[in-house]
């Protein structure tokens, strides 16, 4: 049954099912990375190939696992998160756009960065005894993130960065034109990013910039009146759908699945990601998505010399994975105490006129 009331989101400051969704994303980025690392050639003959064009049984069986725990769905429901959560915040904030728009950058860059940098200084350390070569150059390359030498989960920063320019924009044009200058200023940078003379540019940001928009429109008018006509069950249909399908049918059910749980009508689904297990991962998701790299190119660049391990890399890598969850979680939890909480209270205390202590931590 379709429910009639007036969606609303379930908390103006933080909403524990999308905290949830983040933390079990991040698990799956973490099992995708892990069964490719130990055979990257999956990558070509089964993570992009038909499965109708795969001859043997295992490589079936390894598609279906790759489809269920695929990392590129995983980010691109990272991105329809962020695009909602940071428009709320910008659509929260009534202050002249110059100075409000310096400040939402300079907390974004204290929210990104700190935890990123020290990252990248333990892959520095950790991987050049296990036979992984780090030189300086590749680390300058990596930390401006003008390349990804280093850490390869690091290429979504580079889209989170840029991203947080282009909501500026899709931001100024709904204050201009409320969500028909969303809609309007989203639709045009879709074409602009489709010019051939921007290719060089902006590489990773381009294809998902609709998963920002998509996600922008969420905590709009737009997106409560599209979170009440969904039906009850709209929630399950839509996570089908990230998983099987891809471009841009998935991008439009991400937003859809984050929609529902945005208002809380994810039904048994959002009561699961609600379990303090679900927001404890959710909360560590950030630095678990960063630092589980540490761990897992070590591991997978042993198990890629050893034979049993690549003939077998579902099995392999399923236990693997778990292992790397489990070594990454306190080592994620130490980065959200230590990193994250004091670089976040830093950009508050630099970016406001008076102290606000009991503002959640984003």
């Amino acid at each position: 049954m379709q429910s009639n009331a007036p969606a609303a989101p379930l908390d103006t400051n933080r909403n524990n099912q999308l905290d949830g969704l983040r933390g079990y994303a991040a698990l799956v980025v973490v099992v995708f990375h892990t069964i490719l690392g130990i055979d990257p050639t999956q990558i070509s003959r089964i993570l992009y190939e038909s499965i109708l064009k795969i001859d043997d049984t295992y490589g079936r069986a390894t598609k279906i696992v790759l489809k269920l725990f695929n990392g590129e769905t995983a980010v691109v429901i990272f991105f329809v998160l962020s695009g909602a959560v940071l428009f709320n915040s910008l659509r929260n904030n009534t202050e002249r756009f110059a100075p409000m728009s310096l400040k939402f950058l300079v907390r974004r860059f204290l929210r990104i960065y700190p935890a990123l940098f020290v990252c990248l200084v333990a892959c520095a350390v950790v991987f050049p005894p296990a036979g992984i070569p780090v030189s300086f150059d590749r680390f300058l390359l990596n930390a401006t993130l003008y390349e990804i030498t280093i850490n390869g989960a690091t290429w979504t920063l580079n889209v989170e960065f840029i991203a947080a320019i282009f909501l500026l924009l899709a931001y100024a044009g709904f204050r201009l034109g409320g969500e028909w200058g969303l809609f309007a200023i989203s639709l045009a940078l879709v074409v602009i990013f489709k010019a051939a003379w921007l290719k060089p540019y902006m590489m990773y940001f381009k294809q998902f910039w609709v998963c920002f928009a998509l996600g922008a429109l969420i905590p709009t008018r737009a997106g409560a009146w599209i979170a009440r006509c969904l039906p009850s069950w709209g929630w399950l249909v839509a996570l089908l759908i990230v998983i099987i399908f891809r471009s841009t049918l998935q991008h439009v059910a991400a937003a859809a699945l984050v929609t529902a749980l945005y208002y809380g009508k994810g039904g048994s689904f959002g009561v699961f990601l609600e379990r303090p297990v679900s927001v404890f991962l959710g909360r560590i998701s950030y630095s678990f998505y960063l630092f589980n790299v540490v761990f897992l190119e070590v591991i997978c660049h042993y198990l890629r010399s050893q034979p049993w391990a690549v003939a077998r890399p579902i099995e392999v890598g399923l236990a693997t994975s778990l292992v790397i969850i489990l070594l990454t979680i306190p080592v994620a939890w130490l980065s959200v105490k230590l990193i994250e909480e004091p670089s976040i209270r830093l950009g508050r205390r630099l970016t406001s006129t008076r102290p606000d202590r009991h503002a959640p931590l984003h």
